[in-house]
């Protein structure tokens, strides 16, 4: 920053020389605005797919448990075991 002296004898009183324009300074300042609302935006978007995402997880592996539990209970020699490869494959598959 350059700095001027008024006068000799006004030597504590300094301005600044090359100061930026107050029109440049809140022209930034909107750009800086409107990429925070934008990245905002973004980040809300991906929040709720991960919530999609989850949700399904969650619906899938309860399905898978519930087929699980029905395995233990079917009293066919296997049965089970077929049971078990089923849900193995509905796992892979949502992966």
């Amino acid at each position: 920053m350059v700095l001027c002296v008024d006068s000799p004898r006004m030597t504590d009183r300094m301005t600044p020389l090359e100061s930026p324009p107050r029109s440049d300074l809140e022209a930034e300042l909107a750009r800086r605005d409107e990429e925070i609302l934008r990245l905002r935006d973004l980040l809300i978007i991906r929040d709720a797919e991960l919530g999609d995402a989850k949700g399904r997880l969650a619906m899938i592996e309860q399905a898978s448990r519930r087929l699980g539990e029905a395995a233990a209970r079917v009293p066919i020699p296997g049965a089970t075991r077929l049971l078990h490869a089923l849900i193995r494959f509905v796992q892979r598959a949502v992966r």
